[in-house]
């Protein structure tokens, strides 16, 4: 008895990592990411950025145009000016 519970118990716990709900309207991504870009991407190929959650390491997550998630450090300063340029609202 003691021990299908303790399975129930492991299986809640498992599914509640899997069925996290999305963070609806915020910048946080659900990605973690291990390492990150020396790099600087060419602004062209910029798309988004979003914060990894606080469960990550502190870096941000650039999306390309064409869907690649690159992981860039976010006291960089081409990170830094990238961020800026995305949030001043486009002029048509």
């Amino acid at each position: 008895r003691a021990s299908h519970l303790a399975s129930a118990v492991l299986l809640a716990s498992l599914l509640s990592l899997h069925l996290e709900l999305p963070h609806v309207g915020s910048d946080i991504s659900k990605t973690c990411c291990f390492q990150y870009s020396h790099k600087p991407l060419p602004w062209t190929w910029v798309r988004s950025y979003e914060f990894t959650s606080n469960s990550c390491l502190a870096v941000g997550l650039f999306t390309t145009k064409r869907g690649k998630k690159v992981c860039t450090h976010p006291k960089k300063k081409w990170v830094q000016k990238y961020i800026s340029l995305l949030k001043t609202p486009k002029q048509l």
